[in-house]
């Protein structure tokens, strides 16, 4: 079964979503209508998976909620709903879904997350673990940002391959064209050629205007 926290000030809307996502069999789904609501939901519900919005009526946030989750160090998968990208900034979430979304859509976003998160990596003499941001080498391991987490695993699913950086833009921070954000990806790219210096097999490519290529 599959614990799903929603967070929505849109009671119809999680409703729908709760209703649609239960009647498959393999969910279950707790619901809270802002971001303080939903951090008491995570404690004594103990989701999989937080599905949120992110502007609120009333209350705390849907940024504020995921900062919360991320400064406590709980890496739990999020996905962040939003119909207005002006309202996105850089946070902990994993993955970004446009408004309007069919229920469908949403849960196979739900379950290629939660795939991910079981898997694990060779990158050269490294081992990459996304769900604990650790790369491996030997005994030694190395903590991996929570951003720099998220772009080296779309690297790692397309090892070998170009990645476009319009993709990796919109999937991390959902923006495809905004300056900072691109110059925020360069910077980690650097970071994680440093993480992977270790073993010089390894290399990160990138190709100018285009994408970005993870190569062993």
């Amino acid at each position: 079964m599959i614990r799903l926290l929603i967070v929505e000030d849109d009671t119809n809307l999680s409703f729908l979503i709760k209703r649609k996502l239960e009647k498959q069999g393999d969910y279950v789904v707790e619901t809270a209508v802002d971001g303080a609501k939903g951090l008491k939901a995570l404690t004594a519900f103990r989701p999989d998976v937080i599905v949120t919005d992110l502007e609120m009526g009333e209350g705390m946030d849907g940024n504020t909620m995921i900062e919360k989750i991320r400064s406590a160090n709980n890496e739990i998968p999020i996905i962040v709903l939003t119909g207005k990208l002006e309202f996105l900034k850089q946070s902990g979430a994993n993955m970004y879904l446009k408004k309007p979304f069919n229920t469908q859509e949403l849960d196979i976003n739900i379950r290629s997350l939660l795939q991910k998160n079981k898997e694990t990596f060779t990158i050269g003499k490294f081992t990459f673990d996304p769900a604990s941001r650790t790369l491996t080498l030997g005994a030694e391991s190395l903590k991996v940002t929570p951003t720099g987490a998220k772009v080296l695993l779309m690297l790692c699913q397309e090892m070998g391959k170009c990645v476009e950086r319009k993709k990796i833009q919109g999937t991390i921070w959902g923006d495809y064209d905004n300056e900072s954000i691109s110059h925020n990806l360069d910077v980690q790219i650097d970071k994680l050629r440093g993480l992977l210096k270790a073993d010089p097999s390894v290399s990160i490519e990138i190709i100018k205007k285009t994408g970005i290529i993870l190569r062993t």
